[in-house]
């Protein structure tokens, strides 16, 4: 039976409500701001019958799960019931050993396009693209082509980048790509977002002339 999305409530993250724009670029300096703007998000989402996935590093695969337990969560009886997913970046965006976006928008629409499943709340940690820069501009273009996937779903996508890991060309081209942004704690609507169309089309190769 497919799931009644009428049903579903609003849903706040660090004191903003995502409504429109359910895409997030989320700039932390340290795991305790993380959890700070975090664990209301997965609270709201857990308590309200949302299901929480998490996209990680494989050395990291444990935290999501012990950060549950830390909330009070039987973090076990959720991931039986669906309702807790980790998937590891090695299962997710560098499947092969490399990122392919088009894979990974696949996959992406797989896991989020389920008429089953509840609402998901999907927090993407992007550390596996630090030192790529072979994946860089496909990344880039990733997250632009990702807002047509995302504008066809109630789920809510958070992308945690460390800014001071990454050039400020790169940043400035993924802040471009999420229409909502989260810095030094605070959400709001991004300035620099440009829609995904007029986004790709300006990165094509000119002819010459």
């Amino acid at each position: 039976m497919a799931v009644d999305r009428r049903e579903f409530g609003p849903v706040t993250f660090a004191g903003g409500v995502l409504d429109r724009y359910r895409h997030v670029c989320a700039f932390v300096n340290d795991p305790e701001e993380e959890d700070a703007v975090l664990d209301p998000f997965v609270r709201q989402g857990l308590d309200g019958g949302d299901r929480m996935l998490y996209l990680v590093d494989p050395a990291e695969s444990a935290a999501p799960v012990n950060r549950l337990r830390h909330l009070g969560y039987d973090a076990g009886r959720l991931l039986e019931d669906h309702r807790f997913e980790v998937r590891t970046w090695t299962d997710t965006y560098l499947r092969g050993g490399r990122f392919d976006q088009a894979a990974m928008l696949d996959l992406l629409d797989t896991m989020l396009l389920d008429p089953e499943s509840p609402r998901i709340r999907l927090v993407a940690k992007m550390g596996w693209a630090v030192d790529r820069r072979d994946a860089a501009e496909h990344l880039i273009e990733f997250e632009a082509r990702a807002n047509f996937l995302h504008a066809r779903h109630e789920h809510v996508v958070i992308c945690s980048y460390d800014a001071a890991k990454f050039d400020g060309a790169f940043i400035i081209d993924i802040l471009r790509t999420h229409p909502i942004v989260l810095v030094g704690g605070v959400l709001q609507e991004n300035p620099f977002f440009v829609p995904p169309s007029e986004f790709l089309r300006d990165r094509e190769p000119q002819p010459d002339r």
